[in-house]
């Protein structure tokens, strides 16, 4: 039986993992020198050039995600149809996506955090994260995603995003299957790799893991500890697995 996250939790993973993801991404595209790739001049520089891009990347690849906590699979694409037949703008179809108000202007709360902290040439860490999220009021009526499927989205959205911030620059995002972590590998693996398990411990877990006694080579035990279980570790690399598989058909 798979366990169940609350939906603020995912939701919010959702869209930090986003955006660590697109500008990472764009990051790598553009700065050759590793010690100037997350320095607070490059991150607000870049974030800048692609302020205008940001939003567009956004709705493309989170309205599935978001629609996918609320709405059965085959829901989705009626409401999509209703949506365009009404003529509505990205954001009212993300608002759409999200279910409610409540959740709603949750997830405009996350994407403000996180997109000023990009634009003030700073990262939400993952111990900020877990602590500042916008959580339930007390008057509402407890909801939650269950596990599998929000591993899942989460998966989707770091890969989607990473590519798109790629792209930006009209680069392709080009894979190696060299190594083995299921079977997904970009030419930049170590930064997917991060991007992941960062995006697995604020999901899975209620506190900030420690990566700095880890072994680096042992992506296993690290992915591991961050997903807690094996079930939880196989979900994560299956869905890396199908999400490659249509990036390469892109």
């Amino acid at each position: 039986m798979t366990e169940k996250i609350d939906k603020y939790k995912v939701q919010a993973a959702l869209v930090r993992s986003f955006f660590d993801a697109f500008s990472h991404g764009v990051i790598e595209s553009q700065v050759e020198d590793r010690n100037e790739k997350t320095t607070p001049q490059s991150v607000k520089k870049l974030m800048l050039e692609h302020y205008e891009h940001i939003a567009p990347a956004f709705f493309d690849i989170m309205f599935f995600p978001l629609a996918a906590m609320n709405y059965k699979y085959e829901e989705i694409a009626a409401l999509a149809r209703e949506a365009q037949q009404r003529g509505d703008d990205m954001m009212a179809l993300v608002r759409t996506a999200c279910g409610n108000e409540a959740y709603y202007n949750a997830m405009v709360e996350e994407y403000k955090r996180n997109f000023s902290m990009l634009l003030a040439g700073k990262y939400l860490s993952n111990a900020d994260h877990l602590e500042g999220y916008v959580r339930k009021a007390k008057e509402e009526t407890e909801a939650s995603v269950d596990s599998d499927r929000a591993i899942e989205l989460t998966v989707r959205v770091v890969m989607f995003a990473y590519v798109r911030g790629l792209r930006q620059t009209g680069e392709g995002a080009r894979f190696d299957r060299s190594v083995h972590l299921g079977q997904v590998h970009p030419l930049r693996g170590a930064t997917l790799f991060r991007l992941m398990l960062d995006a697995m411990n604020i999901l899975l877990l209620d506190e900030a893991v420690d990566f700095a006694d880890a072994e680096a080579a042992d992506l296993a035990s690290l992915f591991l500890k961050v997903c807690q279980t094996q079930h939880n570790f196989t979900v994560m690399t299956d869905e890396m697995d199908r999400t490659y598989s249509e990036l390469m058909k892109e």
